[in-house]
């Protein structure tokens, strides 16, 4: 079996030799690419994400099986082999699946902590590597404009970078008024027992700051995957006025649970579930759903500044094949 996968390295090696085009990535380093880009592995879970809404057909390894809920949006993706990726806790890439299914690129979040060594990892594969921009929900902007760039679709790109600036321009038009409002200060309970959370810098929250919210947490990071641990007390001692569930089964219990009724926004109601279909809407991984988060935070928060429903259009232009018979929010 080791015999057979160093054969096909070697022919990885041999094709990343034959390239016909460069390209410049985020970072300015120019790379050599085959004249054809027709399957793309993202190293993380938001990149992975971004080509599922620019393409499904063209992601060549998941980082994460589908769960049965997200199957059915996952068109030309579902089935595809999982090669794993670099999204903390020492998480890494199977590079035998890789090797196997040969993509004809490897997408990297340039701020990944040492993400010279990685590169070098991949380039012993000898499959082109390119360095993306991946902090901000405004770095959608360029993914989407780097596929267009890859595969030559300029018209999806242009569409999807179309709609995420108009998100962000409606967004950026109520930021004036959200200064001048009291933040709602929130609590955002992950995992299952909802004593998990992110501490301020976390990307993971950046749609609670679009949503003029703020973090009623006091903490540090430890890392940049998040999921910090706190005690009860410490969310008690910090008193939301909202929590903000990743987990139903959290959310749907913690209104039963004693312990936690002692705070207010559980005796006063105010304990919301982020939804997860098509895909988790804050993070987990911080992807393109983060339009429709933010838009799901203000309605919430400010139910009166936003009008009309909009999943109905975000659904058809970043899921347009989707399956109708996917299950109801």
């Amino acid at each position: 079996m080791r015999t057979g996968i160093f054969f096909l390295l070697a022919l990885c090696l041999l094709a990343g030799t034959l390239q016909a085009r460069s390209l410049t990535d985020d970072y300015g380093r120019t790379v050599d690419l085959p004249e054809t880009v027709t399957r793309i592995y993202a190293a993380s879970p938001p990149l992975t994400m971004s080509v599922l809404a620019f393409d499904p057909a063209l992601i060549a390894a998941l980082n994460f099986p589908w769960s049965d809920a997200q199957r059915p949006y996952a068109g030309a993706a579902d089935g595809r082999p999982v090669a794993g990726g670099f999204f903390g806790q020492g998480q890494t890439p199977n590079f035998e699946v890789l090797a196997l299914t040969r993509p004809d690129v490897i997408l990297v979040w340039g701020g990944m902590p040492g993400v010279e060594k990685i590169v070098g990892k991949f380039d012993a594969l000898g499959i082109p590597v390119l360095l993306v921009r991946n902090s901000s929900i405004r770095d959608l902007l360029t993914q989407f404009a780097l596929l267009g760039r890859l595969t030559g679709n300029t018209q999806r790109a242009d569409a999807l970078v179309a709609y995420t600036e108009q998100t962000l321009a409606l967004i950026d038009a109520l930021q004036p008024k959200l200064a001048e409002r009291k933040p709602v200060r929130y609590y955002f309970a992950e995992g299952p027992d909802g004593l998990s959370s992110e501490c301020d810098g976390s990307f993971h929250l950046e749609p609670f700051t679009y949503a003029g919210a703020k973090n009623a947490l006091e903490c540090r990071m430890s890392s940049n995957y998040g999921m910090e641990k706190v005690s009860l007390e410490t969310v008690m001692l910090a008193d939301p006025d909202v929590i903000v569930a990743m987990e139903p089964v959290f959310a749907d219990a913690v209104g039963k649970d004693p312990r936690w009724q002692a705070l207010r926004a559980v005796r006063e109601g105010r304990v919301l579930t982020v939804p997860s279909l098509p895909f988790n809407y804050i993070t987990r991984p911080p992807s393109f759903m983060r339009l429709m988060g933010i838009r799901w935070l203000i309605n919430h928060f400010y139910p009166e500044w936003l009008e009309g429903e909009e999943e109905a259009r975000f659904e058809a232009l970043f899921f347009p094949a989707y399956d109708t018979a996917a299950p109801a929010r």
